[in-house]
């Protein structure tokens, strides 16, 4: 989600430059927490998002057309998330032939909790999503293609993999003091994002 990867590049680049919305704890990290109406509004802004949820049994174009009443608590987030497939087949395969069988499109409005794992190492964002409460309408094979989308999505880890966030560079007298810093966590927080980020201090000197 080359999207969703710049946007989150973004808030933290932009909130870490903001004195009140980080600070050094005594691990030597740095924590920015991102309020929870601030990724809710983020989030509008970048729908509609195709996502890559397909399997050797669907193919077809997946949309998240909108999400919605997105609350942050302890480990995880649940919001309303509305869902659009196109052009969707089922594979199947007979006498070691592939079998399209076209079933249309559909739409799914549901509810999800999902839970958020970070991996420090590799720099990867896991979504979790647990969806339940589900609607569906459309032209096709609703009950039985709803169930294959949600199929798609339930209880699977989306990676976001994170880029590397710019150093901030200060300037004084014939010195530059270079701070890079690397994301150690994110967490869901009570209506909150929380990032820490674990700063490197460099110094040149022009002399």
């Amino acid at each position: 989600m080359p999207t969703m990867r710049k946007l989150l590049f973004f808030l933290i680049t932009f909130f870490i430059c903001l004195p009140v919305s980080s600070y050094a704890g005594a691990n030597q990290y740095i924590t920015l927490d991102i309020p929870e109406a601030v990724i809710a509004r983020a989030v509008t802004a970048m729908l509609p998002l195709n996502i890559d949820a397909h399997s050797k049994n669907i193919r077809g174009d997946i949309t998240i057309l909108n999400i919605s009443e997105l609350q942050l608590n302890n480990r995880n987030l649940a919001c309303r998330m509305h869902l659009a497939g196109n052009n969707l087949a089922f594979l199947t395969e007979i006498a070691g032939h592939e079998i399209r069988l076209k079933v249309g499109s559909v739409e799914i409005d549901f509810r999800a909790n999902a839970a958020l794992r970070f991996d420090a190492a590799k720099q990867i964002l896991y979504i979790k999503p647990v969806i339940n409460t589900v609607s569906a309408k459309g032209d096709g094979r609703n009950g039985e293609i709803g169930k294959a989308l949600i199929g798609l999505l339930n209880g699977r880890e989306f990676p976001i993999t994170m880029q590397e966030l710019d150093p901030l560079i200060a300037r004084t007298g014939s010195k530059t003091v270079i701070i890079a810093t690397k994301i150690t966590d994110i967490l869901a927080q009570k209506d909150r994002l929380q990032l820490k980020l674990t700063p490197t201090i460099s110094v040149k000197s022009s002399r």
